[in-house]
């Protein structure tokens, strides 16, 4: 796919969320994310029914991106089986994403974090558009400050569910180093194991904004790095790393 049809696609996306997205199929997760919010919901204020809502909302969040990350980086398979793209088309794809965000939204409405939900959500957006940008060949000023951008995609996610959950500053920040360091973690262990699907180094040969490439480091110091990072946040988090 050409960079300008990712960058469309991603706008439909969000537009179509705002309309009447059709119901395409069942999209399947880990429910990795939806653990983090069973994990942090002692460190907030929500009571156990709002907690309840971020859960399911969490889970149409992750349903969303996960088939729109595959679309745009054209990623054929997913968890071993034919990515939901490859299955059912691209408009399709991008028509059950904003059928999942248009859940999500409904879901913010009753939690009272409108605005919060359309800011998140617009960093996470913004991330991911540079990030086909600049796979274009776009040379950005500093490259340092353009892989921050494009973390945005991983830290905004992990921000929004500790604000929603009305979690402490110092948490809140701790969920958003926690995308700094997944996403450095991302980039080192994919160029020396590949992802599923792909080859390794793939990032590199596709011509991404890696955290190698930024800090020009190895991809071996970027995971020591990343696990370092994970390891010093994880006492704020309130988990076991290691």
């Amino acid at each position: 796919m050409e960079w300008k049809k990712k960058i469309a696609a991603l706008e439909a996306f969000y537009q179509k969320s705002f309309e009447q997205p059709r119901f395409v199929a069942e999209v399947p997760t880990s429910g990795s994310y939806a653990k983090k919010v069973r994990a942090l919901s002692r460190l907030g204020r929500r009571s156990p029914q709002e907690v309840e809502l971020l859960y399911q909302q969490v889970e149409h969040l992750r349903r969303a991106f996960k088939i729109m990350d595959d679309l745009i980086d054209e990623d054929t398979v997913r968890d071993g089986k034919p990515a939901f793209w490859v299955l059912h088309g691209a408009a399709a794809t991008i028509e059950q994403a904003a059928w999942e965000l248009k859940q999500a939204r409904q879901l913010a409405c009753q939690l009272g974090v409108e605005l919060l939900f359309e800011q998140r959500l617009r960093e996470v957006i913004e991330g991911a558009r540079l990030e086909v940008e600049l796979e274009a060949g776009w040379e950005p000023p500093d490259s340092v400050i353009a892989w921050f951008r494009v973390v945005q995609k991983e830290c905004a996610f992990r921000l929004y569910i500790a604000e929603a959950l009305l979690c402490p500053p110092e948490v809140c920040e701790a969920a958003r180093q926690d995308g700094v360091a997944a996403q450095m973690l991302d980039d080192g262990l994919s160029a020396l194991y590949g992802k599923d699907g792909r080859a390794e180094n793939s990032d590199e040969k596709l011509g991404r904004l890696t955290y190698m490439r930024a800090f020009g480091v190895s991809a071996e110091k970027a995971v020591r790095r990343g696990r370092e990072l994970k390891e010093s946040i994880a006492p704020i988090l309130g988990r076991k790393e290691g």
